[in-house]
Parts: C-alpha cells; structure tokens; sequence
C-alpha cells in the first residue's frame, strides 16, 4: 500500500487527535547527517536535525493518546551515544509507560533510518519483556490479536538482524499475517521486532516531511494502543 492510499486510511482518525499543532514534518536536509562520517559529528548533526522535530510530534500523540490510554504514556528520545563506540544509524521517538529504562518493554516508535521511516509497536528482542510477549502471543492469544489488527489496517510484522556499519540493521523477515514465523525469526536472528507501517525513501520522503506524518503516526499508533 503507498503512502497516499495510507494517508486516506488514516484520515477517519484525524478528528480523534484534531489538527497538528505543534508537528510540522521532518527536516528534508536532516536526512544527510546519516552520510557524515565522523561518529560524534554524525551523532551531533542526527540529534541537532531531528529531534526538535520529533519532540513536536510527541506533543501532539501524548495529547491524543494519553486520554485513551490505561496507563500514562511518555516520550523517549535517545542520547545515541551508548554503548562506547556505538555508530548511530538512526534515531526515534519511543512512547512508553515506564517514565526510566523504556527499552525494557514494548514502545509506540517512529524510527528514522536513511532509506525508511516507520511508524510501530517495537521491541528490543534482548529485553527481559519480550519473552512475556512471546508467551502472551503463543498462549495468551496476544498473536491472533496482533495479527488482526495488521490485516485490518493493512500493517505488518517486521524483524530486523544487526548488520555492520553504514547499514546499522537489515530487514530480515516480513509478513503481514505470520506472527509466529516472526517470533521464530526474532529469536533465530533478530535484534528488533515490530507490528507496524514503513515508509520507503526516497519514495516517500513528501510525506515524511509534511504534517501529514503525524497524522499518519496518530492513526498507526491508535490501532495499535490496544496491543
């Protein structure tokens, strides 16, 4: 499905979070700190290009999530500077119910990578919590729920293996219905497990520096709250 089609998907939401007020798109020219090559200045310039931007649309999804939600969500953006010689290759915007430690459970994520962003429930597959997920979804019929709601907002289960630098990771698994072969896959190979939407660049770089993003992310994550 394209951007466009996704946009209308969405549009039935926007009354449900009102117009952005704060969240305007991401900068077009931010995308070229991922090419510096200098690993502080990279992290410098990714940090200085995005994270105003992400923090604006935080804004706007706390304000229009958190009257919906069971418990209080709040707003992540990483330092990008850890572990000691990490090499940033993207950087997001994590909503969570934990105020501390959020990679320890499942975040709402708006990732941002050079050639995609995306917009998803995530995991950090070497988190203490993914195991209760596995569970919740093999015997707690988590799986057939997470699977519903991909069929019916046309999202899809994504696993993602580490890989060197520039790449940073590398989409090793999709499917829009086989969640048990992505649980198998995240445990084989993965470093990431996510239920949610991409968006390829450059293709769909007008969306993702428009307003339109964020109303595309309220949708997206309201589907999926429930999970």
């Amino acid at each position: 499905m394209t951007s466009v089609i996704r946009v209308k998907l969405w549009a039935e939401r926007r009354m449900l979070f009102g117009a952005p007020r704060r969240f305007s798109g991401l900068p077009a020219d931010a995308f070229r700190a991922f090419d510096v090559p200098d690993r502080a200045r990279r992290r410098e310039a990714i940090v200085r290009g995005f994270h105003p931007a992400l923090g604006a649309l935080a804004e706007d999804l706390l304000e229009g999530l958190n009257p919906r939600a069971a418990a209080p969500l709040h707003a992540h953006l990483p330092r990008l500077d850890w572990p000691p010689g990490y090499q940033p290759f993207c950087t997001w915007l994590a909503l969570s119910r934990l105020v501390q430690g959020y990679q320890a459970g499942p975040t709402l994520n708006v990732g941002v990578h050079r050639d995609h962003v995306a917009a998803r429930l995530g995991w950090d597959v070497s988190a203490d919590g993914f195991g209760r997920f596995e569970f919740l979804c093999r015997h707690g019929g988590l799986g057939e729920a997470c699977s519903d709601t991909a069929a019916r907002h046309a999202l899809a289960f994504r696993v993602y293996a580490a890989a060197d630098w520039p790449a940073g990771s590398r989409l090793v698994f999709e499917s829009g219905s086989d969640w048990r072969a992505a649980l198998g896959e995240a445990r084989r190979a993965g470093v990431w497990f996510e239920l949610g939407a991409r968006y390829e660049l450059p293709e769909a770089m007008p969306l993702v520096c428009s307003q339109a993003l964020g109303e595309e992310v309220a949708g997206v994550f309201l589907a999926l709250l429930p999970l």
